[in-house]
């Protein structure tokens, strides 16, 4: 069995890449969806993380692109503990990305 090297750097580009393809404000929803599909799947053939500031913009639910305004709506709210609501308008899904406090120790 012959094991292939990966390169995961080249690979880590291509998927920012594709994502901030789909991010695009006038990109066809199908054709975001499936570089969405693409890169997930690039992703997990690699077994390459995407970045965290770029897997906010794919839905937990229906593994689709979440572009705010058109297919997801971000909310900022203060009850309990700051945080971001974002709901996939296609599924449904809400969830919840809770803001860090940051101290200011002097």
């Amino acid at each position: 069995m012959v094991k292939y090297k990966i390169d995961s750097k080249k690979i880590k580009i291509q998927i920012k890449h594709l994502i901030k393809i789909a991010l695009e404000p006038n990109q066809n929803q199908t054709l975001a969806d499936r570089y969405i599909e693409h890169a997930r799947n690039l992703s997990m053939k690699s077994r390459v993380k995407i970045p965290s500031n770029l897997k906010f913009f794919i839905c937990k639910k229906c593994k689709k692109v979440l572009i705010p305004g058109k297919t997801a709506r971000f909310r900022t709210n203060s009850k309990r503990e700051k945080h971001i609501t974002i709901t996939c308008l296609r599924c449904n899904h809400i969830y919840r990305k809770i803001l860090k406090k940051t101290s200011n120790n002097l």
